[in-house]
């Protein structure tokens, strides 16, 4: 079972301020929040509504590699749909690396560098991670970190009813936490 953790106030403080009120909870929204948050494998509950209607958004969040197949094999059959979360469509966990626009100094054989700031020529939306072969630097994979909304805010849904939708995901999802903000109870007695 996941265990529910605030989101910062200054956070989303800082992610509304960006946005225009009728784009908060629009997909490059989303993305912008989803930037402010340190865990690649969540699920995100986001209320707003002070004196008016709730709306709530609910995301998970997927980060991880995408590895760059080296040979071709047939893959397993999946034996359910609790089996196929799991899996993750291929994509790894996100592995120790350093990430930086500069490569690291020194590195060791094995070393992942997570390339900020340069997308790839093959797949232009993903960011490169390379691996530290003992001359240079080789393409490893690619960052993989996509939200997948499962409420948008397009219609009226409280914070308890959209609480109760995320822990109700989490039979499915191997995530540790559900980050929470509800700002549509302030002032309210």
């Amino acid at each position: 079972m996941a265990r529910e953790k605030p989101l910062d106030v200054p956070v989303v403080q800082a992610w509304q301020a960006a946005w225009h009120e009728s784009e908060v909870f629009s997909d490059a929204a989303i993305l912008h929040l989803q930037s402010f948050i340190t865990d690649p494998f969540c699920l995100v509950v986001v209320t707003l509504g002070v004196g008016r209607e709730p709306r709530s958004l609910v995301f998970r969040r997927i980060k991880g590699v995408m590895p760059i197949p080296t040979e071709i094999t047939p893959k397993p059959a999946l034996k359910g749909l609790k089996d196929m979360f799991a899996k993750r469509g291929g994509i790894g966990p996100l592995p120790s690396m350093f990430v930086s626009p500069s490569a690291p100094v020194g590195p060791y054989v094995g070393q992942l560098w997570h390339q900020t700031g340069v997308k790839s020529e093959r797949i232009p939306k993903l960011e490169r991670v390379l691996r530290w072969d003992g001359e240079d630097w080789v393409i490893a994979g690619y960052v993989v970190d996509t939200p997948t909304v499962m409420k948008q805010g397009r219609q009226a849904c409280d914070f308890q009813e959209a609480l109760a939708y995320a822990h109700s995901h989490t039979k499915w999802l191997d995530c540790e936490f559900i980050y929470t903000y509800d700002g549509s109870t302030w002032g309210s007695a």
